[in-house]
This record gives structure tokens, C-alpha cells and sequence, in this order.
């Protein structure tokens, strides 16, 4: 670790792009937890609720409202 701290230490551009790829890394691991969790979850939901919910049809479009 102080071997690519004293890297990315050694000038401008080299911090500059050290920071950007480790940024660039940790969007794609932290996108990569939030979309694995959201599926996760709307999979439960799908589970305990069933597909369609009642104010859906079956390929997930809006049902017309019945008149009363």
C-alpha cells in the first residue's frame, strides 16, 4: 500500500490519474452492490406479492380504469 501511495505521490499526472482509476474502480464496485441489492430486493417483492400486482396487466402495462 505505501508503494502506490509513494506512486501516485511521484508527480501531477500520475496522481492525477492513480485517483481517477481508483474512482473509476470504486464506482463500478459500489453501482455493481446497489443493483445487486435493488434485484435482490424486487425479487423478494416479486415472490411474497406475485406479478402482475392488480393494477398491472401481465407485461407490466398501466390496466384502463373500469368505469364504476
Amino acid at each position: 500500500m505505501l508503494e502506490i501511495l509513494k506512486f501516485a505521490c511521484s508527480g501531477f499526472f500520475t496522481f492525477i490519474g492513480t485517483w481517477m482509476l481508483i474512482s473509476i474502480i470504486l464506482y463500478f464496485v459500489v453501482n455493481g452492490i446497489i443493483k445487486i441489492s435493488s434485484r435482490f430486493l424486487r425479487l423478494l417483492m416479486i415472490l411474497f406479492r406475485g406479478w402482475p400486482p392488480e393494477h398491472l396487466d401481465a407485461d407490466g402495462d398501466w390496466k384502463p380504469l373500469k368505469p364504476s
